[in-house]
């Protein structure tokens, strides 16, 4: 069937939100552009967004606009017709006719309304605690149904996972806690691998699915080598790992396993190196040429997440703790997977520019080629596109097979080859200096 307009505004209000937010003044100068756009849909844009959209070849796409391109249609050509049903079930949706404007208020609503149901999300889960080799682990549970346990980067807390866990509910049990309430002795892996045993014995079940972010995914990892009986799947989200000198690394990654290891070994330097990872603040203009200010958009942190993301690096004494577990973590080196280990996914992004993309060479065995970049997101896609995260995590823990899964929002996903490798399901993008 063809593309509706309301279908193809709804991939342009996805778009349009997410680079906005972080580059508000991008479409003022930029036009947007979409190869066959259905009729109507410059006039429509103009008037629900006041941006321009160009009818435009492929190759002239910025990475903004293949993001656009990628989103309106799925493996089977549905994306944009799923997003217009969703719209109609929350009495959001209906033909625009000549008020798209009040149609793009409605959708800002129902977005909005999203964000502050996920926002809520620790106010309505259960607050819970389990006992871990004679300590606490205070957590929160919420949901009927498989249990999922959330595993947070080292230095964060659970806050990181809301909107994500808002969406994985359904039909799910999720369990989640903030990294430093499963710190202490013996050491601080095993520590926290002991918090897993707990929760699952606090809940009364043997099995779990698990889903690690950044650090968290090495974390993940190491439990299902540990309790392989006790993973049914795994999902690994933007892991950070420890890398060879062979293994592909961010500059950031190298930077902080640098600044870590020499915090750990002599905490007096936290304060000098806390500058450093801070930095001075504030956010340079978007370069002047065209494809390389959409990449800049896409690449930046949203507004309003700064404190969430610096929660290990707040002060001195934060950072010292961190830098112990890090470095501590980063020195063991990743298992290797046994008969019987479960199996796992991992899920990257394009734009990262805390974590590479590739996976190291010592994880493969354990993916088998599960392994998916998501176009133009940042290592924070969990907070930025839980929706397609959620779907990836949803399709995978329900049929884990050595097949990337069928989601809805494929498009977006670049799996890997026979290989390993992320095949080219959609252009590579630079990711640029990092942060």
């Amino acid at each position: 069937m063809p593309e509706t307009l309301e279908a193809f505004l709804s991939a342009v209000h996805r778009t349009f939100t997410e680079v906005t937010r972080k580059a508000p003044d991008y479409f003022a100068g930029r036009p947007l552009r979409a190869a066959g756009p259905p009729a109507g849909a410059e006039e429509a844009v103009r008037a629900a967004f006041g941006a321009t959209l160009r009818a435009a070849d492929r190759e002239e796409f910025t990475a903004v606009d293949r993001l656009l391109d990628l989103r309106r249609t799925g493996p089977d050509g549905t994306d944009g017709r799923r997003e217009e049903r969703e719209n109609r079930e929350d009495g959001e949706g209906g033909e625009g006719g000549d008020d798209w404007a009040g149609w793009r208020r409605r959708m800002d609503r129902r977005t909005a309304v999203r964000s502050a149901r996920a926002a809520r999300l620790a106010g309505v889960m259960d607050r819970r605690e389990a006992r871990a080799a004679g300590s606490r682990v205070r957590y929160r549970a919420g949901g009927q149904g498989p249990l999922v346990v959330l595993l947070t980067a080292l230095g964060h807390t659970d806050e990181v996972w809301y909107p994500l866990a808002e969406r994985l509910l359904p039909g799910r049990r999720v369990v989640m806690w903030d990294a430093e309430d499963a710190a202490g002795p013996p050491g601080p892996a095993e520590r926290r691998l002991d918090a897993v045993d707990a929760v699952l014995a606090a809940e009364g079940v043997r099995s779990c699915d698990v889903v690690g972010w950044c650090s968290g995914a090495q974390l993940a990892v190491e439990y299902a080598h540990r309790r392989p009986g006790a993973v049914r799947a795994g999902v690994l989200l933007h892991g950070s790992y420890p890398r060879t000198a062979t293994d592909p690394a961010s500059a950031y990654e190298r930077n902080l396993a640098t600044v870590c290891a020499s915090v750990a070994a002599r905490p007096q330097r936290a304060g000098r190196a806390l500058r450093m990872l801070t930095g001075a603040g504030g956010t340079a203009p978007l370069p002047a040429d065209e494809h390389l200010a959409a990449v800049e958009a896409l690449a930046r942190v949203p507004p309003g997440l700064e404190a969430v993301l610096r929660h290990p690096f707040r002060d001195a004494d934060a950072l010292v703790r961190y830098s112990r577990t890090l470095d501590g973590l980063w020195r063991r080196p990743l298992p290797e997977p046994a008969p019987g280990s479960p199996p796992l996914l991992s899920l990257a992004g394009e734009l990262d520019r805390v974590a590479a993309p590739e996976p190291p060479a010592a994880l493969a065995p354990w993916l088998a080629g599960r392994h998916g970049v998501l176009a133009g997101a940042t290592h924070y896609s969990l907070l930025e596109r839980p929706e397609v995260v959620a779907d990836v995590c949803r399709a995978f823990l329900d049929g884990p097979t050595a097949a990337p899964p069928a989601t809805r929002t494929t498009g977006e996903v670049r799996w890997a080859e026979a290989g390993g490798r992320a095949g080219p399901g959609h252009a590579a993008v630079s990711a640029g200096a990092t942060r």
